[in-house]
């Protein structure tokens, strides 16, 4: 974004399904020829597998209350990020859509690492 601010950089469209508060004059992809195009970049906090639930829900209202600050959300999308604050069931939910739908474009296409 501070790059878009300088004039430096000029966005053609945004990923999402929907227009960022932002860049509500930028296009998405979708809206530029490509209905149901989606591909984004995205933060979560995660543990290991056995951390105890207690824990775990605790870490989350706590981040769910930062995220949904006004001066945090204003300095991420100041960085040109969205903040989402989810459940700890609505992420997982997310990442298993997002697992499978790259999993299966990586396998389509023979995708490896080097």
């Amino acid at each position: 974004m501070p790059h878009v601010e300088a004039g430096k950089l000029i966005p053609l469209a945004t990923t999402g399904l929907k227009r960022p508060a932002y860049l509500p004059n930028i296009p998405t992809v979708a809206e530029s020829g490509y209905p149901g195009f989606e591909a984004l970049n995205w933060y979560a906090f995660v543990a290991p597998g056995k951390t105890p639930a207690p824990i775990l829900d605790r870490w989350n209202t706590e981040i769910v209350k930062v995220l949904n600050d006004a001066e945090v959300k204003k300095a991420l999308e100041g960085h040109g990020l969205t903040p989402q604050p989810t459940t700890r069931a609505e992420l997982t939910e997310f990442m298993k859509k997002e697992d499978a739908k790259w999993s299966g474009i990586v396998k389509s296409r023979n995708i490896h690492a080097n």
